[in-house]
Parts: structure tokens; C-alpha cells; sequence
């Protein structure tokens, strides 16, 4: 499996080299040398050897890629302990699910997998894309990628490096790893990173040759290339915001913190290119449609893929400190410090000289009035305009993404500096968000439903009176009250704008407003269930043998009984609580404690049961002989948080499949 997974590898490299080479036919044909060049002969479609001349050895290389991955998976599947990555991550007495998932489990093979999602998407793209000098210079700019990502895994990430001797058995899979929604977790969210990889190549192409997308040849191509940056982006919002909730969902079940986000450095910095992916969202829903933010457009297709380099740069060198980071290698992190700085330097310098020689990009039909519009935003500035209104909401979610990069960063920069280290608390997190999250909302509910001024009053009148209903129940803090109100007031604009649309329920709504009101309502929902959800929490601590009682809120917790079993590859202790409340319902949760027979080690299990307004919540903490230690948690609001996420995301896939107008 080795000799087969390095030369795949090793071929990669090679074949990159040659798609990057094409270069040279570029160079002498925008310096005027060579006018009948291959590049200018693209201007009419491919014919002959210059079609398989410019696209076999790019497909080849992705082909290659991919292969590479499935021989790793197949090593796993195999238990193949020849290999240092398999012994480490994998034994014979794994489920198959959790070999697969081993692959990806270590930063040699997720680095794998996010470069062969990577290639994936690449193949897409090109095999989609008919414009053919854009083609031609995409796969120069691929290439590029595929031979700095290629290298960076042979030389200081190979996932195939051998022993000198076959062990037996493995160490087994980190017990915390051995769960679905973790399994699927790192493919989704890379997905939806490596998604991002298209807009950057597309305005990066464009720019090269000072090529407006309104200048294609043939209008039909225009059109498809146009909507590709939009189909990416979409790709990448939507299988980003899946993954990072997939993380979110197993950190609650697994990690027995009865919490479902820390703010933990590796959690935060997963939101970099999710906050930025946003704003190109939405950028390029008004580009689309108006010409504006044109260069909002091209730069946040810039920086968003930039993030998502320096974001893997941030969690696989060690610079950060998380229970999340892979494990510390100074050499890595120097290798894709510099791959950030070359694509960064290359990229944003090819932006600032093609707006300096007054080429700004051009997406749409109106190019023209949209690059003298570009720069004058603030002129004439009306509220009612959506394009001004999605500008205004950019710029929230811009300085939030600033705040949240100085404050990851801050404490890793500060030690390099002092001997002492810092922590940024998770208040400081949450109240620096809510103050950008109540504009944002306000901002959408106001601006993009078209209301009058009347309906906006009688909205928010209903907002202020079921707060004040809410406020009877529980105690809340300024903050948590404008957040409330922000959130309802975007709600009751959803449903009436719903019922607007549809001309109450009679006609049809149309996938691009069935996209914004799921979306937008889902993300009202979510801040609406967190802020209730922090409030009104509980825990209790609870200790004592079977048949011992304690009072919890409205609950009466009985330790029933303690069990002991055997799974597959673990022991299991368990422990069964019955919790009874006022009414004399019984719910039962059974936490448990797990001993992995290879790992040797020992994992708590929570037990969760959910009901449509709360969470029970149980984790052992420990067993000392006949008394139990555990904790158990009222979590309020989770089902509505879930579904909020669910509908932000059923959002953005409408916006993915619904056809394109533009």
C-alpha cells in the first residue's frame, strides 16, 4: 500500500508541474511575443491535441489524488499495520464505519481527504466550465494549488510512511472519535472549505488577463461561467454551516460538558471562512442581480479561500493551543504559512493592479455602471434598497469577523512575547458577538422584507408585548432582552412576509423567497433558543448510592440502579436515572462509562432525552465502588436550535438547486 499510495502521490506532483507549465504559453502572449500562441488559438473552442494537451494531465493528477485516498481508506479497511498511520489510528477489533473514519482521523490522512475533496471539486469545475481561455488559465492556477498541497503531504504529511516491521494489532481510534455525526463531521466541513477554492480561481483568472465575465465570446458561456462562482459559494455556505453543526452536535452529545460550543480557539477559527462564505453569499446575490458590490465580490472570493489556508495553517502547526489541534510540527506550519503568503501576495497584488489600471472585474451585464457604482456605495444611500441593506449587514458580519480573528489570535501572539499566557474568556466571545448579531438582525427584518413603516410598527409593538410575556417567567439581562426582541421582530417579518408572498397561503412562494425566509427565519431562531437556552439552564451535582433521591428544578432524580455490560471492542458501566416530575412522568436516562479493550482507556457517554422545549442531560462523572458521581442537566430550547440550523441550511440548499435566473 505504501509503494502504490506515494507514487500516486509522486504523480501528482509531476503532473502539476506540467499544468503549471502553461504558464510560459501566457507570459509571452500578454507581452505581445507571441500572438498565435495556444492562449490567443483558445479563443475558438478546443480542437485536437490542444484540448487533451491542457486538460488530461490536470485530470490525471486529481485522478490520482483520489486514488490515493481510497488506498489509504482500503489499508484501513485491511488493517493494514504496515503503515504508521493505520497503527496508530485503527485495530481489528473496530467497526468497519470506524475504520473508514480512522483515514481521516489524523492530520495525515485529513489532509488527504481535504486535498482530494479539493480535487473533486477542481474536476467539477473545469469539466463545467466553457469559456475557454477562463479554462485555460484555471487550470494554471490549480495546478499551482494541486503542486503546493501535493508537496506539503508527500514531504511533511505522508499519510503511507511504513515501519520497518508489520505490528500485530493497532492502538485503536480515539474513544471520543468513535461517533457518527464526528465520522461524517470532516468531510462535510471540508467540503464545504474546499468549495471556496472556485470563486478564488474564477475572479483570480479573470483578473490575469484584465477578462471581465462579460466579455466572453459567446453569451450562452457567459451566462453557465457566471453562474458557477454563485453554485460554489453556495456549495461551500451550505456544506460549511453542515459541518460545523454536525462538530457543534457531537461536542453536546460526546463531550459531557452539557454545552454545544466553548469557544474553544479550533471552534472559532472554523468560523473565519464560515463568516466570510456568508458575506460572499450574499455579495453575490446583489452582483448578481444589480452589478453592484462587484468588488466586494472579488475580494471576499479572495479571502475567503485564503482563510480557509490560514485557518488550516492556525490548527495543524500548533501556533494555537485546543483540545481540537492536531499534534505540534513546526515544519508544517512554516510550509503552509508560505503557501498562504504566496497565494495571498499573488492573489490580492493581481487585485490591486488590475484596479489600478482601472480593469476592476466585471460579473454582470451592467459592468460598466457598476464599477463607477462600486465606489460610491454611501451615495445616495436608501434603507429600502436590498442591495444597500445586505452591504450594511456585510459590514456587521465583517466586524465581527475581525473581532474574532484578533481575539483567537491575540493570546498565541501575546505569548510569543511574555512567558505569561492569557486567556480570552467565553463571555468576552459572546458579548462581542451579541453586539454585532442584534444589528444584523434588526437589519433584516427592517430592510429586506420591503415592509411600510406601519407594518414595521405594528411588528415590533408584537415583539415588545410577547418579550414583556416572556420577561414574566424569567430574569433578563439588557443585552438578552434587545437580543429577544431582534430575533421575534425577524420571525413575525418571515411569517408576514410568508403570507405576503404566497397572498396568504393561496399562491405558490418562489424558491428564492422560500430560500430567504428559511434561512433568515432559521437564523432568528437560532439566536432566539441560544439566548433563551443560557438563561434558563441548570445543573446538579449529584452523588449517591442506588435508591438515593434528589430534588432538581421540578424533578425528583432517583439513581435506579447500575448495570454492567459488554459492546463490541468496550466495557460499558451504567448507570439509570429516573427523573419524575410534577405531573408523575418518568423519563429514564441511562449515562454510561466505557472502557476500550485496545485503547485502554476510558470514555463517559451522556445520555440525552429530548423533549420539544427542553433536554434531560446525564454524564458520569465517576464511580466510587457503590456511589455514583454524575451531573445532571436541564438544557431548555436545544430542539429549537437544532431546527433553526436545519432551516438555515435547508435555506442555502434551495438557493443551491433552485434553477438560476441570472
Amino acid at each position: 500500500m505504501s509503494e502504490i499510495g506515494n507514487f500516486l502521490l509522486l504523480t501528482t506532483m509531476c503532473l502539476s508541474v506540467i499544468g503549471l507549465s502553461f504558464v510560459f504559453y501566457v507570459i509571452p502572449a500578454k507581452a505581445g511575443i507571441h500572438k498565435k500562441s495556444l492562449f490567443y488559438r483558445l479563443d475558438s473552442r478546443f480542437r485536437g491535441n490542444d484540448n487533451y494537451l491542457i486538460t488530461c494531465p490536470f485530470y490525471i493528477a486529481a485522478s490520482c489524488t483520489i486514488l490515493a485516498f481510497f488506498t489509504l481508506v482500503y489499508a484501513f479497511i485491511i488493517s493494514d499495520f504496515s503503515l504508521q498511520n493505520v497503527f496508530l489510528n485503527s485495530s481489528t477489533l473496530k467497526p468497519l464505519i470506524y475504520k473508514i473514519a480512522g483515514s481521516w482521523s489524523s492530520h495525515e490522512g485529513s489532509m488527504l481527504l481535504w486535498f482530494c475533496l479539493l480535487q473533486i471539486v477542481s474536476c467539477c469545475y473545469i469539466f463545467l466550465l466553457e469559456d475557454n481561455r477562463l479554462k485555460f488559465l484555471s487550470i494554471i492556477i490549480l495546478s499551482a494549488i494541486q503542486l503546493f498541497f501535493s508537496s506539503f503531504i508527500y514531504f511533511t504529511s505522508n499519510p503511507f510512511n511504513v515501519f520497518s516491521f508489520v505490528p500485530k494489532e493497532g492502538l485503536g481510534l480515539n474513544p471520543m472519535l468513535q461517533d457518527i455525526a464526528l465520522s461524517i463531521h470532516p468531510p462535510l466541513l471540508y467540503l464545504g472549505y474546499v468549495s471556496y477554492v472556485v470563486p478564488f480561481t474564477i475572479v483570480c483568472a479573470s483578473m490575469s488577463f484584465s477578462y471581465p465575465l462579460t466579455s466572453f465570446p459567446r453569451k450562452r458561456e457567459s451566462i453557465n461561467d457566471r453562474r458557477l462562482l454563485k453554485t460554489f459559494s453556495n456549495i461551500g455556505i451550505l456544506f460549511t454551516t453542515i459541518g460545523i453543526s454536525l462538530g457543534s452536535w457531537w461536542a453536546y452529545r460526546e463531550l459531557g460538558w452539557g454545552g454545544f460550543w466553548f469557544f474553544d480557539p479550533v471552534e472559532n477559527i472554523s468560523l473565519f471562512p464560515w463568516l466570510s462564505g456568508m458575506m460572499l453569499h450574499h455579495s453575490i446575490i446583489v452582483t448578481t442581480k444589480t452589478g453592484r458590490m462587484q468588488n466586494w465580490t472579488v475580494i471576499l472570493s479572495i479571502i475567503t479561500f485564503l482563510l480557509v489556508i490560514f485557518s488550516a495553517f492556525l490548527v495543524r502547526s500548533g501556533f494555537i493551543t485546543s483540545i481540537h489541534s492536531f499534534a505540534f510540527s513546526p515544519e508544517r506550519g512554516i510550509y503552509l504559512l508560505g503557501i498562504f503568503l504566496i497565494m495571498g501576495i499573488g492573489s490580492i497584488g493581481l487585485y490591486t493592479i488590475t484596479s489600478l489600471r482601472g480593469n476592476a472585474l466585471a460579473l454582470t451585464k451592467q459592468s460598466q455602471e457598476a464599477n463607477r457604482d462600486c465606489h460610491s456605495h454611501f451615495r445616495g444611500f436608501a434603507m429600502t434598497n436590498c442591495g444597500n441593506s445586505i452591504l450594511l449587514g456585510n459590514i456587521f458580519l465583517l466586524l465581527s469577523l475581525i473581532v474574532l480573528i484578533a481575539a483567537t489570535l491575540y493570546p498565541p501572539i501575546y505569548s510569543l512575547f511574555d512567558d505569561k499566557s492569557i486567556i480570552i474568556s467565553e463571555t468576552f466571545f459572546v458579548n462581542n458577538f451579541i453586539i454585532f448579531v442584534i444589528p444584523i438582525l434588526g437589519t433584516i427584518g427592517l430592510f429586506t422584507t420591503r415592509s411600510s413603516i406601519k407594518k414595521h410598527i405594528i411588528i415590533l409593538i408584537l415583539s415588545l408585548i410577547i418579550t414583556y410575556l416572556i420577561s414574566l417567567k424569567v430574569t433578563f439581562s439588557v443585552i438578552s432582552i434587545l437580543t429577544i426582541i431582534a430575533s421575534i421582530f425577524l420571525m413575525l417579518h418571515n411569517i408576514h412576509y410568508l403570507l405576503v408572498k404566497t397572498n396568504y397561503c393561496r399562491n405558490r412562494l418562489k424558491a428564492s423567497n422560500a430560500s430567504m425566509i428559511l434561512g433568515h427565519f432559521g437564523f432568528a431562531l437560532i439566536s432566539f433558543s441560544i439566548t433563551m437556552n443560557t438563561l434558563l439552564q441548570s445543573e446538579m451535582d449529584f452523588t449517591g448510592r442506588v435508591g438515593i433521591s434528589k430534588t432538581f428544578n421540578e424533578f425528583k432524580v432517583t439513581l435506579q440502579n447500575i448495570k454492567f455490560a459488554q459492546g463490541k471492542n468496550y466495557y460499558r458501566q451504567i448507570a439509570e436515572f429516573w427523573l419524575e416530575d410534577n405531573s408523575r412522568n418518568i423519563t429514564i436516562l441511562k449515562p454510561e462509562n466505557r472502557l476500550y479493550i485496545v485503547e485502554k482507556s476510558l470514555s463517559q457517554e451522556s445520555d440525552i432525552y429530548s423533549y420539544l422545549s427542553y433536554d434531560l442531560y446525564a454524564v458520569l462523572s465517576n464511580i466510587d465502588g457503590d456511589i455514583i458521581h454524575a451531573k445532571i442537566y436541564y438544557k431548555p430550547t436545544m430542539s429549537f436550535i437544532w431546527l433553526g440550523i436545519i432551516l438555515t441550511a435547508s435555506g442555502f440548499f434551495i438557493a443551491l438547486i433552485r434553477k438560476n435566473s441570472s
